[in-house]
């Protein structure tokens, strides 16, 4: 067992499964733009990749996100929230503003460069090159529950791959677990 140094207390060991819950800033509703969900999708497959995790489950909520997931050996849960966390913020921005900001670290995901583009003509195609939001922020840490057995594996899926429900939104949202299979691990 490590405990990280300067953070809350994290459980980590090695093949736990996590549920995390990450806030944005004031709970601001960024995740209303389809736009910035998609944006969230593409690096939460780069992330799985880089960051050789499972995926069990996820939610995407105007305000926050849920995940279902079992970091590797080689990147902690912290590893894998960072890096995702760090790089979501940076495309996000690099939408809005169209300038890489400070945290545009060695950890980039120069395969979505290309992406950028694409987006931020969607975005600025909406807004006609008017940016009404502030800047993408996450809250500070994140919320995370190591699962204890089965039936907390199966509460917690639920939970997080029909959050949209809890949360009043559309039954037909699309950026959770239901949508996208092909970034599903089977439980092994």
């Amino acid at each position: 067992m490590q405990w990280h140094r300067n953070s809350q207390k994290r459980f980590y060991e090695s093949g736990h499964t996590y549920f995390v819950v990450s806030k944005t800033y004031n709970n601001y509703p960024y995740f209303k733009e389809k736009i910035f969900c998609d944006l969230f999708i593409e690096e939460l497959k780069l992330c799985k990749n880089l960051k050789k995790f499972r995926l069990y489950g996820f939610c995407i909520v105007y305000d926050h996100i849920n995940l279902l997931l079992q970091p590797s050996d080689e990147f902690n849960i912290s590893k894998v929230m960072k890096s995702l966390k760090e790089n979501v913020s940076r495309d996000i921005n690099y939408i809005m503003n169209g300038i890489f900001y400070e945290g545009d670290t060695s950890t980039c995901r120069f395969q979505l460069r290309e992406s950028f583009k694409y987006y931020q003509n969607l975005f600025f195609k909406k807004y006609q090159n008017h940016n009404p939001l502030p800047a993408f922020h996450w809250q500070k840490s994140y919320y995370d529950h190591v699962i204890r057995n089965g039936r907390d594996f199966e509460n917690h899926w639920n939970y997080t791959s029909y959050n949209y429900l809890k949360h009043k939104m559309n039954s037909d949202w699309s950026y959770a677990t239901e949508n996208f299979w092909e970034l599903i691990d089977e439980l092994g």
